[in-house]
């Protein structure tokens, strides 16, 4: 395993070079990329790699492709390893072909794939390699179009936590422009379990897509079918065991942008029968942060007991002056919701959490610009509350070199108890366009668990980017970061603490 892991980077590096180093070119219609993400930790004494190689081929109507994937080992986190502490294969190929254009045609994939349906209330069948999130389905995929008539019809298994494919997940979308501001759309899919004992999960979704003057509009509403809950939890009374509403409205006029978002998820969550895949992530209606601290509280998404709101503006003075306001609120489920009466609970609504966001951004030169925010949270799960302020000041010296400063401020305190801790975040960092990157990250977590003792517990480290020739870029990091959550779309990732080193590189070809 060592030797064909050391050889096949080995492998990777040597093209990069000889790539870079002359005029040879990949086949017309190949395209080539690697990532490679590798860290030590001191403390711990582990070490980590994970690489992906992606190879493309396109000929005429058809492509084809595949994913050669390395875990030694593989992320201890369990929904990320998936029973692969250590693995070398073939993780996703894929035959596709296309026939016609997008006004009149269709494709046909044999193998492995992702797909998206309507806003993801149904079905989100996707990667994201930053929350290690790969739900892909192996099967048939067939896509159609004909002038303004849009078809999706798949069969497909996805990979469970313990690396097998039983459940097979069926769906069919049919979604139809009736004019330029108009259209319309509807889904239904069933997960079909490995043992016929156990009645499939069935989901089925409308929604509709209009747009008038400045204004946009989207809704849709889902409804999940289980007869095995519906006869044991709910005496065969209910057609339907959950349901789930999300609907979203933007504004724009000028300088103005304005965006409401509202969702309720009932018992909505769309899983294989062992609960390990999640077929369906509809939109989290939360802002995600940019900063390190705001991110780090954060809730994650609960597809099953969820109700709330977010609105954003946004204004535009003039070509210096902009803000941003953003604030939501999600509580959950009350009395006589199906997840409460499934569960035999009989609980009122509460907050599951409050965000707050303000920034201003001003431009005081065309070298000079700053950006001054604040945020503010309350989590029902930790029962804490923070207030988060924040400075950013970039100094664009030429059009090659930036230098930035980011200061973090963040005092959090524990409703129960009232105790108190501080966090401060000192980022400083250099930019050499296109090439260099160079941050260093200082981080003080400040208690105080009894009066008059105080304790200080500081992490710091250094990344280094620079991207080598045109087709690769590298990052390493040295040092040390505090534990935390990486959260996107609503789902989340822990990370641990980590002191030691850590290299990611891309390298993309064609």
């Amino acid at each position: 395993m060592k030797k064909t892991l050391f050889t096949t980077i080995l492998l990777i590096l040597s093209a990069s070079f000889i790539h870079a180093q002359s005029d040879i070119k990949l086949p017309p219609g190949m395209g080539m990329s690697n990532q490679l993400e590798y860290s030590y930790d001191v403390d711990n004494e582990t070490e980590i790699l994970e690489n992906w190689f992606n190879l493309d081929y396109r000929y005429g109507i058809f492509s084809s492709g595949i994913r050669f994937d390395i875990f030694q080992p593989n992320d201890p986190n369990a929904a990320v390893s998936r029973g692969k502490d250590r693995f070398a294969e073939i993780a996703y190929k894929y035959l596709k072909a296309e026939i016609g254009n997008k006004k009149r045609g269709m494709n046909i994939t044999v193998g492995n794939f992702y797909q998206l349906l309507g806003r993801g209330m149904i079905l989100k069948s996707y990667e994201d390699r930053n929350i290690r999130i790969d739900n892909n389905l192996l099967g048939v995929n067939v896509q159609a179009n004909y002038n303004g008539l849009k078809l999706v019809g798949l069969t497909g298994m996805a990979e469970n936590f313990a690396a097998e494919r039983k459940d097979v997940l069926h769906a069919f979308d049919l979604e139809y422009k009736f004019a330029k501001f108009l259209k319309a759309g509807g889904t239904f899919a069933v997960n079909r379990p490995d043992d016929s004992n156990i009645a499939p999960t069935r989901m089925a979704g409308l929604r509709v897509q209009p747009s008038i003057w400045n204004f946009d509009f989207y809704a849709e509403y889902g409804m999940k079918f289980n007869d095995d809950i519906s006869n044991n939890n709910f005496n065969g009374s209910e057609k339907y065991v959950g349901d789930g509403l999300y609907a979203n409205l933007n504004f724009y006029l000028g300088g103005l942008g304005v965006t409401a978002e509202y969702k309720k998820y009932d018992n909505f969550a769309f899983t294989s029968q062992d609960q390990t895949i999640a077929y369906n992530t509809p939109p989290a209606v939360k802002r995600d942060q940019q900063y390190l601290l705001l991110n780090r509280h954060t809730t994650e998404l609960n597809v099953n007991n969820e109700q709330g709101y977010q609105i954003e503006a946004a204004y535009t003075f003039n070509d210096y002056t902009s803000v941003t306001a953003n604030y939501s609120l999600t509580n959950t489920l009350g009395e006589g919701s199906f997840y409460q009466r499934q569960r035999g609970l009989n609980r009122e609504s509460s907050k599951y959490y409050e965000d707050l966001y303000f920034n201003v951004q001003h431009s005081w030169s065309e070298k000079l610009t700053t950006i001054f925010a604040i945020g503010y949270g309350e989590e029902y799960y930790t029962l804490t509350k923070a207030i988060t302020p924040i400075v950013e000041v970039r100094y664009y010296h030429d059009p090659t070199n930036t230098f930035k400063l980011i200061a973090e401020h963040q005092q959090t305190t524990q409703l129960q108890t009232g105790e108190k801790y501080f966090d401060d975040v000192l980022v400083l960092e250099y930019l050499r366009s296109p090439d260099l990157s160079i941050s260093l990250v200082s981080e003080m977590l400040t208690k105080e668990p009894e009066d008059g003792n105080v304790i200080r517990t500081m992490w710091n480290f250094v990344q280094v980017g620079y991207k080598l020739w045109e087709h690769t870029d590298v990052a390493v990091a040295v040092g040390s970061r505090q534990a935390g959550t990486i959260c996107i779309g609503g789902v989340c990732r822990y990370e641990p603490e980590f002191r030691g080193v850590e290299l990611k590189m891309r390298t993309i070809l064609y």
